[in-house]
């Protein structure tokens, strides 16, 4: 039996590890063999340049090349392929006090967005949830509103089958951001090429494209050290944040995990939450920029580092979060390095690991994902490259400028536990299961 490979999702032809050369017509014919003729040796010590054309690529840094191969002229999406363009330069980001999250105008009961929804369905019991029935281009003002709360609450929102232009991604995205700056600018990341759709400035796009060139390596990173909240060194992180999938590679792969930041907090113990609290932790844009650079891009702003609270709290859920990640908190303020790299570490092990705090989102065509960067980190995988076009993953992805974040509320009222506000929302005596949760009972095995 011969396993045929499903055909890329636009016509691209068959090719091989070259991808610049595509296999059939114009290929140049087999040379005959004669077996009479001496084979050649190559001189000692030569090598075959043309051995392999697959490139060692970091597609975190390296910039995307501008000469188009021939599946990239049969790609339905060229004026969305990333450029790095020099123009772009912005004074350092101020802070911005006073950042109203669009979630606080919400409806507690989100009658409005219930009101067009088809089906809501829960994907964990601590993190994400599935939307459909609607575009979220078509909705009104409130709509938008109890959709910030649920991402708040949720952390992520997936909605398939939506119909949006890169225009109609940024104007919705800036519905939910500070009216100073409503949109982050990555410092040095693509936009697309077109720049402008329809009137509107695509330079705030943060374009994710990956292709045949772009193999990551496990030289370069752990799987732990991807994780991240998006550019957590800037004083206003990004809050809500809405990724668009428009090319997904064909063979599968390419998903993006989740994980709690409410639920990585009520993992610990008492203690370890008030001790976490008193914390904060550095947070740096450095090696970021400096790998950038390396790579010839040009930096659209000077690379920052910034201080944030080791536990956050939500202006509008309320509900506590640690913040930090490995991509961009360098250390814990005050504290010895060994104090420091063995807190952090604990965090990260138990975000990698719990299965109760993660979400795996598969992508299609035309999903969207919306999620909020102060209570969720998040990981891409690079499990679906190829030496061919059918590895190819071309997305979207704006962030709106976020509060700067605090351990308590904008009135200075403490936040409280997630997990807590929960059980005592359904009635249940939440000091009787906090007792519970720290008796100490005897391991008889495990029963699986």
């Amino acid at each position: 039996m011969v396993s045929v490979s499903p055909p890329p999702r636009y016509s691209a032809g068959s090719y091989g590890v070259d991808a610049e050369k595509p296999l059939g017509a114009g290929s140049a014919p087999a040379r005959a063999v004669n077996p009479t003729q001496p084979k050649t040796q190559p001189p000692k010590g030569a090598t075959d340049e043309k051995k392999s054309t697959i490139k060692e690529y970091n597609p975190y840094h390296n910039p995307f090349s501008a000469e188009d191969t021939e599946a990239d002229k049969l790609y339905p999406y060229p004026h969305l392929k990333p450029c790095f363009p020099t123009d772009i330069s912005t004074p350092e980001y101020q802070p911005i006090h006073n950042v109203v999250d669009r979630g606080s105008f919400a409806d507690p009961a989100k009658r409005h967005l219930l009101s067009v929804v088809d089906k809501v369905d829960n994907l964990s019991v601590h993190i994400g949830t599935e939307l459909s029935g609607f575009q979220v281009k078509d909705l009104t003002p409130a709509q938008k509103d109890d959709l910030a709360l649920l991402v708040a609450e949720r952390g992520v929102v997936v909605l398939r089958d939506q119909d949006l232009g890169a225009d109609e991604l940024v104007n919705f995205g800036r519905y939910f951001g500070a009216s100073e700056r409503p949109l982050h600018q990555h410092p040095s990341s693509g936009v697309p090429r077109a720049r402008k759709l329809n009137g509107t400035s695509l330079d705030e796009v943060h374009t994710i494209w990956h292709d045949e060139n772009m193999r990551p390596t496990g030289t370069l990173y752990t799987s732990t050290e991807l994780w991240h909240s998006d550019v957590t060194f800037e004083k206003n992180p990004p809050g809500f944040t809405a990724l668009y999938n428009i090319t997904n590679p064909v063979h599968g792969g390419g998903d993006t995990l989740f994980s709690s930041c409410y639920g990585l907090y009520d993992a610990l113990s008492p203690s370890m939450q008030e001790y976490l609290e008193t914390l904060t932790a550095l947070h740096s844009g450095t090696e970021q920029a400096e790998g950038a650079s390396k790579a010839g891009l040009h930096l659209r702003r000077p690379a920052v580092e910034t201080e944030h609270p080791l536990v956050r709290t939500h202006p509008v859920t309320g509900w506590k979060s640690i913040f930090a990640n490995p991509a961009f908190t360098r250390h814990i303020v005050g504290v010895p390095k060994v104090e420091s790299d063995a807190i952090l570490n604990m965090l990260y092990s138990i975000m990698n690991v719990d299965p109760n705090l993660t979400l795996r989102v598969r992508w299609q065509k035309n999903t969207l994902v919306l999620w909020n960067n102060a209570v969720v980190n998040h990981a891409a995988t690079f499990d679906h490259w190829r030496p061919d076009p059918s590895c190819r993953r071309h997305a979207l992805r704006v962030a709106s400028t976020g509060e700067i974040p605090s351990t308590t509320l904008p009135d200075g009222r403490p936040g409280r536990s997630r997990q807590e506000a929960i059980w005592e929302q359904e009635g249940f005596d939440v000091e009787a299961l906090k007792a519970r949760g720290r008796k100490n009972i005897k391991n008889t095995g495990f029963k699986d």
